[in-house]
């Protein structure tokens, strides 16, 4: 009897989709985190996310499907969960206990979004699809907002100071969730066995991705960025076939900055409004061309064919440029800018009087970091505690800026976590991104997407407060672990999935649910349990007072929560107020 070819070939299409449907979720809860949860870094928004993380791991585990992690892996990723008990200790130091073991969550939630790929893929077409929704999802975000912008209403509320700031109203970790897909889409779009639906839509889609980012206007997206194309074009034997794509998105882009910046030069509110709306228009303008440029470039692209050697040549060609570019970039800057004035400029607020908010260079990064070096200097080895840094600032500010973090993910574990902290951090890092650079040098296009990715956020959370954000860093670490799957592996041992299992069950059931229901607690007024559920949180104290019958009553669950945190200067003034 003979067996059509297409049912062997549908067989293997499901195997597929089902490995790379667990990833997929997650790449929807970051959209998720971003669209619903408006980015928020209150655990009582994300920890929902972080539980369905948790069980969707568990099920992964308990269904026989889970691969063995290698050797470098299983370091990594004890190295974070390390990381997250340093974190969790930290809590008997820091200035916010409640947040340091939030931190120490967030940490485990990380982890947890980095296991599940490595677990479930197989091969580099795995990989590329894994990463291609990392590419969609921030696609799509980029689209809806535009639609957002164009016919939804009440546009002036979505921007902040001309800059994009809807759905998350922090314009530089909106500018994140947009460009962390950029790379994995200019990846999807030169590949060229991909299909030429997938091909267009993302070329699209990294139009989409580059206008979004225009829109919120982020200094630090632009250096990251840049680094990152001179990065990966640097090591990536790919950088030929992702020039073009790379181009038409950051020509299309480049073409439309006066009309995606003209809000940060609006004036009245209705004049802002108007330019919203043209903003908005713009960006789904640029997609639909970019949709069209790359259907035609992918149909030109199955017809050109260069020889090995032409294509090495014209790789190495590229390289050069590459190079050249740099030099001849850092040569001008030296020849023409006043550096001594720019520096002087960079340690002062920022104006007004620029185009947009990309042509101003200060701003308070100096200030903070400062701080924040100083912190390190005076504790060294442990930090001041996970998430101190907000208090810390208050005290030993030169600026009027009440930033949470420290602007950089580097700075926040040397002066949180001290040397221990960021000795963890940078383990995991290192020892999940060697695997893939090895995979991009071989023309793997899913490591070369990961490596993209990665390289962009790295430069990106060096100079902005990304990590603390779960949109911008659930997708950074679902990359990672995608780079690194894959690959020859044996199936987990039952032991080994069982023992698995019951850790994270315990750390869904135990760690991540008691502080969401506690905060849903707060909320409706059921304080007794609340305070049961969390003994760290403040909250409960803080509805409790809200909620007194006079205003006599309302002084001593505050005077409570001021002995719990004593130095949060919300909770101090909040007392003030009630005497």
């Amino acid at each position: 009897m003979h067996v059509p070819t297409e049912v062997p070939r549908l067989s293997n299409q499901v195997e597929t989709a089902a490995r790379i449907l667990p990833t997929c979720a997650l790449a929807a809860a970051a959209w998720a985190l971003a669209w619903l949860a408006t980015g928020s870094i209150d655990s009582a928004d994300w920890l929902p996310y972080a539980s369905i993380a948790g069980l969707l791991l568990l099920v992964l585990l308990l269904t026989a499907v889970a691969q063995r992690p290698r050797r470098a892996e299983v370091a990594a990723l004890g190295a974070l969960a390390a990381l997250a008990a340093w974190e969790a200790l930290s809590l008997t130091w820091s200035a916010v206990p409640s947040l340091a073991r939030d931190e120490a969550l967030l940490t485990l939630f990380y982890a947890i979004a980095l296991l599940t790929p490595l677990l479930t893929l197989r091969g580099g077409a795995d990989r590329l699809l894994a990463t291609g929704t990392v590419a969609a999802e921030a696609a799509l975000l980029a689209v809806a907002t535009a639609l957002e912008l164009r016919f939804g209403g009440n546009q002036s509320d979505h921007f902040y100071a001309g800059r994009l700031s809807f759905p998350i109203s922090y314009p530089n970790a909106q500018a994140a969730v947009f460009l962390i897909g950029f790379w994995p889409a200019i990846v999807c779009a030169a590949h060229r066995r991909a299909p030429l639906l997938l091909r267009a839509l993302a070329m699209g889609g990294a139009t989409a991705i580059a206008a979004g980012w225009l829109t919120a206007q982020s200094k630090g997206g632009a250096l990251a960025i840049a680094v990152s194309a001179v990065v990966l074009f640097a090591v990536s034997p790919l950088r030929l076939r992702l020039l073009p794509p790379a181009l038409v998105a950051a020509g299309l882009t480049a073409a439309a900055y006066r009309p995606l910046t003209a809000p940060f030069r609006s004036g009245e509110e209705s004049a802002l409004a108007a330019d919203v709306r043209h903003t908005g228009a713009t960006i789904l303008v640029l997609t639909a061309i970019a949709l069209a440029v790359g259907t035609l470039y992918a149909l030109a692209d199955r017809r050109l064919e260069l020889g090995r050697r032409e294509t090495r040549l014209a790789g190495a060609a590229v390289a050069a440029l590459t190079a050249v570019a740099v030099v001849a970039g850092a040569a001008i800057v030296l020849s023409r800018v006043d550096l001594g004035a720019q520096w002087r400029t960079f340690k002062n607020a920022p104006t007004n009087s620029a185009s947009s908010h990309l042509l101003q260079l200060g701003s308070y990064r100096y200030d903070i970091w400062r701080v924040a070096l100083k912190e390190f200097e005076h504790h060294p080895l442990a930090g001041i505690g996970s998430r101190g840094f907000g208090p810390a600032y208050l005290e030993l500010r030169n600026s009027p800026d009440t930033p949470v973090r420290a602007h950089s993910f580097e700075l926040d574990a040397l002066s949180e976590v001290g040397i221990v902290g960021f000795a963890l951090v940078a383990t995991a890092l290192v020892l999940l991104l060697f695997p893939i650079v090895s995979r991009t040098r071989a023309r793997d296009p899913g490591a070369t997407a990961a490596f993209g990715g990665a390289a962009y956020w790295l430069a990106h959370a060096s100079v902005d407060w990304l990590w603390t954000v779960p949109a911008c860093g659930l997708p950074f670490f679902l990359l990672l672990g995608a780079g690194n799957a894959g690959g020859t592996r044996a199936l987990l041992s039952r032991r080994a999935a069982v023992a698995s299992a019951a850790v994270v069950a315990t750390i869904v059931v135990v760690l991540f649910v008691p502080p969401w229901l506690s905060a849903r607690l707060s909320v409706r007024g059921q304080i007794a349990w609340a305070k049961r559920l969390d003994p760290l949180a403040v909250d409960p104290y803080v509805s409790a007072s809200a909620r007194a019958p006079t205003p006599r009553a309302a002084i001593p669950p505050l005077q409570a929560a001021v002995r719990k945190e004593p130095r949060v200067v919300e909770l101090r003034f909040a007392l003030a107020k009630a005497y």
